[in-house]
């Protein structure tokens, strides 16, 4: 659900840097109304309780399970990486990471084939 000042983080592996663009991005149809991506439908995620412009998504070279090389980069890492590591013990590798900012997942849908849900926490 929308919460400012709050940031919901998932993380998964992908082959191509080009496909998370293709599973997270919201489309269009003829009338232009919005479509919901794969990644929206998978979590159960309603696209309007978001802002696509407060959406990061990366896929790197290589897989880590370092958080920190994993959100690196990230707006407010300064803030995320000390709180989210902390509280979170990654059990295996990932190469993708998406950020949702000013939304709190309700933790619905863990998993799916390609992406885990790993938590939402406050950046502000």
């Amino acid at each position: 659900m929308e919460k400012q000042g709050w940031v919901s983080i998932w993380l998964g592996n992908i082959k191509e840097e080009d496909s998370i663009g293709e599973y997270v991005d919201l489309t269009y149809d003829e009338d232009g109304e919005s479509v919901p991506s794969k990644f929206f439908i998978d979590f159960n995620i309603d696209m309007d309780e978001t802002d696509e412009d407060t959406i990061e998504k990366a896929v790197y070279k290589n897989s880590s399970s370092d958080i920190s090389t994993l959100l690196a980069g990230c707006s407010y890492e300064e803030i995320i990486i000390p709180e989210i590591k902390e509280n979170i013990n990654l059990q295996k590798s990932y190469n993708a990471v998406i950020l949702i900012y000013n939304f709190e997942y309700n933790n619905e849908i863990t998993s799916t084939s390609a992406f885990d849900f790993i938590a939402a926490t406050n950046y502000e």
